[in-house]
């Protein structure tokens, strides 16, 4: 199996888990925040549902987008639209199918490329890492969620 394939496959399984959680967590707790400051389920899936919008250019392009102009606006207003987990649930099942055909395209000979990216102050990447982000920020996701779980009283695995 090649590497790209591998990457897809485990991301489809991380949206599913991101999924489950998010919608195991009772309506009524789902745009919770605990102390009034951490992220709530709800505004953690709307950035799951918009991460395409974030990686596809890096993916695909393999350059830098600008995060600071008109589309990371436009990124941030998509996010407010969503009203429910359910919502956001199935705008990243939809938007997963471009975001995994790009990473299953990405030819084994850019896998080695690096790109500098602003994210955490500033960091150089592979693209064998980019590639993998949209995977690591559904885990990363996955975990805040299930923390919110937890701190509701929820010890199920979901």
């Amino acid at each position: 199996m090649r590497y790209q394939d591998q990457v897809v496959k485990v991301t489809y399984k991380a949206l599913d888990d991101v999924c489950r959680a998010a919608m195991a967590l009772p309506a009524e707790h789902q745009s919770w925040a605990p102390q009034g400051h951490a992220r709530s389920a709800l505004d953690q899936m709307r950035e799951i549902a918009t991460q395409a919008q974030l990686f596809l250019p890096l993916i695909r392009d393999r350059a830098v987008p600008d995060f600071t102009g008109h589309a990371m606006r436009e990124t941030m207003r998509l996010r407010q639209s969503f009203a429910t987990v359910d919502e956001c649930a199935e705008a990243a099942r939809a938007d997963l199918a471009s975001l995994s055909a790009a990473i299953a395209t990405v030819p084994d000979s850019v896998l080695e490329m690096e790109l500098d990216l602003p994210f955490g102050g500033g960091m150089r990447m592979t693209m064998a890492d980019i590639v993998m982000l949209p995977y690591w920020n559904l885990v990363y996701h996955l975990g805040q969620i299930n923390f919110l779980q937890l701190m509701l009283g929820d010890r199920e695995m979901h």
